[in-house]
């Protein structure tokens, strides 16, 4: 194996270890993103993908961005806000927040627990936003300008373990 490929095996966020956790924060952070989360991506409401992290490689994640951007615009327009979608083939759920002309996707193991997932989600799209707001505006789609939210991710998913309880640090 050569060093890169160790180098993703050891740190979950394509290589790269956020600067403000602790070893043993990350690697719990770690432990659990690889035990429930299949995937994240944000994009525009028009299925424009700006940031994912993917963790089952077999999500088509740019296919999906583009179904999830057609059925909030219909579920607007004819039936509602859809927030939570369950594929029971794949044995996945997503969770879905739209603000912002963005949208948020969780794509999770259905025995994950749901607590605060909806508020974590909607804090970390705020995030997102306030992060990158004038690229955002501006429209601009080059994903590398979005890939330095990894550490946001990381920060999100410890508080998150923290809410559930699974993190007293």
């Amino acid at each position: 194996m050569n060093s890169l490929q160790e180098k993703k095996e050891n740190y979950a966020f394509n290589g790269y270890k956020p600067k403000v956790l602790t070893e043993e924060q990350y690697k719990l952070v770690q432990r659990k993103l690889k035990k429930y989360m299949l995937g994240i991506f944000i994009c525009r409401t028009g299925g424009d993908i700006l940031f994912s992290y993917q963790i089952d490689s077999t999500l088509k994640i740019d296919l999906i961005s583009n179904f999830i951007a057609a059925l909030s615009m219909f579920g607007k327009e004819n039936v509602g806000q859809i927030k939570r979608i369950y594929i029971e083939g794949l044995n996945v759920e997503m969770n879905i927040v739209s603000k912002k002309s963005l949208i948020t996707v969780f794509f999770f193991r259905p025995n994950m627990v749901k607590n605060h997932l909806e508020e974590e989600a909607e804090i970390l799209l705020n995030r997102f936003y306030e992060v990158f707001k004038e690229p955002i505006e501006l429209g601009k789609g080059n994903l590398g300008i979005y890939q330095k939210f990894e550490e946001e991710l990381c920060i999100s998913v410890l508080n998150y373990l923290r809410k559930l309880g699974l993190y007293k640090g």
